[in-house]
């Protein structure tokens, strides 16, 4: 019999592909006031469960059999106009990839206000207001504008927060998320699973959490429930599960920890970047966007430097303009010895040799009428010479017959050895990795930083390593700067940054950062400084401190008074004279003009 308590009850759930079930006899009761986390390799099931349970499947797909009981409703028993009232209402649904769940051809404002008008009695006027409060709500500053934007004008993170504005715009009794922070940063992933963690509590409605991440599992689930090739293997408490798993499977994807061991680098400099600066025109406007603001570092031969923030704070812009792929405004960068800002067209052609760039999606980065071997003799002299091809494919990992296929044939894993392969083939001495595991799964990702390691080690490459994931630049960098709002706050080692940071936004980053441990649960602590208010507008930025309406230690002068970079006693440098202040010796800081 259903289970009339539940706020969703699965029983003998079965969806096929032709002959091949990719969901068999699945059942799951969750709860009202219910966080259940759903996780497994990527093939597992995770995405066709979750349209399943609104009734839906991708093109062949089709529902065997089963029932799917909502207030006494079973939902595969209804018709699909009928179905259709549910879906928004009552069941929302956060998918994994934003750019193929959006219109391209609808502001991205408008296509909220429809899901919202859809199911309530609302003009145009108050859905589009409605919006612009769920975005601004989800951490989108400039909500307005950002509401006015098309799918392309906005970021992967961004578009992910217009999903869930959709999802949530109605107040569903069930959240169904399939893999709904991938492309978030930290920040906005803690406070959008603290705000579904507490909404669920409040209000006695359930959430599905579909995940690779075993932190996010941890802080936030009250379940945990393994899928492996279409079948529950394990249903637990989220305790017993980190604490002794009942299934083999299981017990492999908890062995998938990560590895902080960094092997040291050398001290001798390679790259110096200096007052670097640039800024981009708004469009249909006399205003410009500032995205890098006076960021100034270097990087060590054999070194890597973890370049961390949220998305919009530069990072990536830092990255394209050391290659000089956008062209600074300001600053001096320095590779070698020679100076990369004053190098002419055919001297900068030379000197990208010996510097290369990954970039963040695999696929978008390769022809896709090449094979992998015209990708990588495009890199190589002579062109056509095979057993380099074979060393370069080697190095990555990969069988030499891959030398014969085409991008679309290869997992994203294998994509981006094959960007890595091209990357090293011309032997740089620096590569910029921009996002260079954003979209791999935890296996492949935990492989591709063993590669990236290996390489460090054999070839002594730099790497300047652009990422918004906390556990994958821990992993890699000897040395690390936050940035926020085109600014560097803080850099220093991993160490100090990770196990001690200084400047307020630093922690508030790192406060974000979960950790696979569920006796220590985000949700249950009460010492996390958090920030409040909204982030400032790159077009009109404060003329002191761009945290201090932000920042729970601002003084008043830190509205007026830009903060420049300082030393803190241990030799990091911070851009907040208050924090060093804090950590300087009573007799210092008498003496101290901070």
């Amino acid at each position: 019999m259903p289970n009339e308590t539940a706020v969703i009850d699965v029983k003998g759930l079965t969806v096929a592909y032709g002959a091949r079930a990719a969901i068999s006899d699945f059942a799951l009761t969750i709860a009202p006031g219910e966080v259940v986390g759903l996780t497994g390799d990527s093939g597992s099931g995770k995405s066709t469960l979750a349209l399943a349970l609104l009734g839906l499947t991708r093109g062949s797909g089709r529902i065997v059999s089963g029932q799917i009981m909502m207030q006494g409703t079973d939902l595969l028993a209804l018709d699909e106009a009928e179905r259709r009232e549910w879906r928004g209402r009552d069941i929302g649904l956060i998918v994994q990839n934003p750019r193929s769940a959006l219109s391209p051809l609808h502001q991205v404002g408008r296509q909220i206000a429809d899901v919202y008008r859809s199911h309530h009695a609302v003009s145009a006027r108050q859905a589009e207001a409605h919006a612009v409060t769920m975005l601004r709500n989800l951490g989108l500053n400039d909500p307005e504008r950002r509401a006015k934007a098309y799918p392309h004008e906005i970021s992967g993170g961004m578009a992910q927060r217009v999903l869930i504005a959709m999802a949530l715009g109605s107040g569903p009794r069930l959240v169904v998320a399939d893999e709904p922070t991938s492309g978030l940063d930290v920040t906005i992933q803690a406070q959008f699973l603290d705000e579904m963690w507490r909404s669920v509590r409040n209000a006695g409605s359930a959430a599905l959490l579909m995940t690779q991440d075993l932190g996010i599992i941890a802080n936030y689930c009250d379940r945990v429930i393994v899928l492996q090739d279409g079948r529950k293997v394990e249903d637990a408490p989220t305790k017993a599960f980190y604490a002794a798993p009942r299934d083999a499977y299981s017990r492999s994807i908890l062995a998938r920890r990560k590895e902080t061991t960094v092997s040291a680098a050398a001290a001798t400099p390679l790259l110096g970047i200096t007052g670097l600066r640039k800024t981009f025109p708004l469009r249909d406007s006399d205003k410009r966007v500032q995205a890098v603001d006076d960021v100034s570092f270097t990087v060590g031969r054999g070194e890597t430097l973890g370049l961390v923030g949220e998305s919009g704070s530069g990072k990536t812009t830092v990255g394209r303009a050391i290659l000089r792929l956008v062209e600074p405004d300001a600053g001096e960068i320095d590779f070698a010895g020679r100076s990369l800002s004053r190098a002419s067209a055919r001297e900068l052609r030379l000197l990208r040799r010996k510097m290369q760039i990954v970039f963040q999606d695999p696929l978008d980065s390769l022809d896709p009428r090449w094979t992998v071997a015209d990708l990588l003799a495009e890199a190589i002299e002579p062109k056509a010479d095979v057993k380099r091809i074979n060393e370069l494919l080697e190095l990555v990992g990969l069988p030499p017959e891959t030398a014969r296929l085409k991008p679309r044939a290869m997992s994203a894993g294998a994509q981006q050895r094959v960007n890595i392969a091209r990357a090293i083939a011309v032997e740089p001495d620096l590569i910029v990795l921009d996002e260079p595991t954003s979209a791999l799964t935890p296996l492949a990702r935990l492989a591709i930083i063993r590669l990236l390691r290996s390489l460090q080690e054999r070839l002594g490459v730099s790497y300047v390593f652009i990422s918004h994931d906390l556990n994958t630049v821990e992993e890699m960098s000897h040395r690390v700067a936050v940035m926020y709002l085109g600014q560097i706050v803080e850099i220093g080692s991993r160490k100090q940054i990770f196990r001690r940071p200084l400047h307020p936004y630093s922690k508030a980053l790192l406060a974000a950062h979960l950790v696979a441990d569920p006796s220590h649960r985000r949700v249950d602590r009460t010492d996390i400084e958090a920030l409040s208010g909204e982030i400032p507008s790159p077009i009109d930025l404060p003329r002191g401190c761009y945290l201090a309406g932000r920042c729970p230690v601002a003084r008043p002068s830190c509205s007026d008074q830009p903060q420049p970079l300082l030393a803190a006693p241990d030799g990091r440098l911070v851009r907040c004279a208050p924090a060093i202040a804090n950590v300087l010796p009573a007799s210092l800081k008498e003496a101290s003009c901070i």
